[in-house]
């Protein structure tokens, strides 16, 4: 499958299934003015996760991998009363333009930004008592992937 074809088919998808949201492309807006990568998930996929997390009954979500917070919006969202997501980002830049973003969501109560890489912040979690996790989102620099994934294990 050819980049093209699997823009068009989200596209598609995107079109149908996830109507337009303005705190959802104002966070894509704002990524884009910051000049973060354009590498967000799509609606599709952010409305997958939402679902996930939503029929899980959530409470308590990690995210490895915050970049502008879209993401993280889509996963808060589908917290369950009470709930909170931890997001980790190891860019500063990049998690001040997410706080940005989910500030503007109305999503900070529940929204903790933590700056580090997660090499170093996961310990910490760990440390502070914090999870089980009801869902852990990996989506971080790939080559750490294995190492995020034993460590959510």
């Amino acid at each position: 499958m050819t980049q093209e074809l699997w823009s068009a088919v989200d596209q598609y998808f995107a079109e149908l299934l996830t109507p337009r949201d303005a705190a959802l492309d104002a966070a894509l807006a704002a990524n884009r003015e910051a000049g973060l990568p354009a590498i967000d998930v799509s609606p599709p996929q952010g409305k997958l996760l939402y679902l996930l997390a939503r029929i899980q009954g959530a409470r308590d979500i990690l995210e490895i991998g915050t970049l502008g917070g879209y993401s993280t919006i889509w996963l808060a969202r589908a917290l369950t009363p009470g709930g909170r997501v931890i997001t980790l980002e190891a860019d500063p830049r990049h998690a001040e333009t997410a706080r940005a973003n989910i500030t503007r969501a109305g999503l900070e109560a529940v929204v903790d930004v933590r700056v580090g890489p997660a090499q170093e912040t996961l310990p910490k979690l760990a440390a502070e008592g914090c999870g089980p996790f009801d869902v852990i989102f990996i989506d971080a620099d790939k080559a750490s992937t294995p190492d995020y994934f034993t460590w959510a294990r």
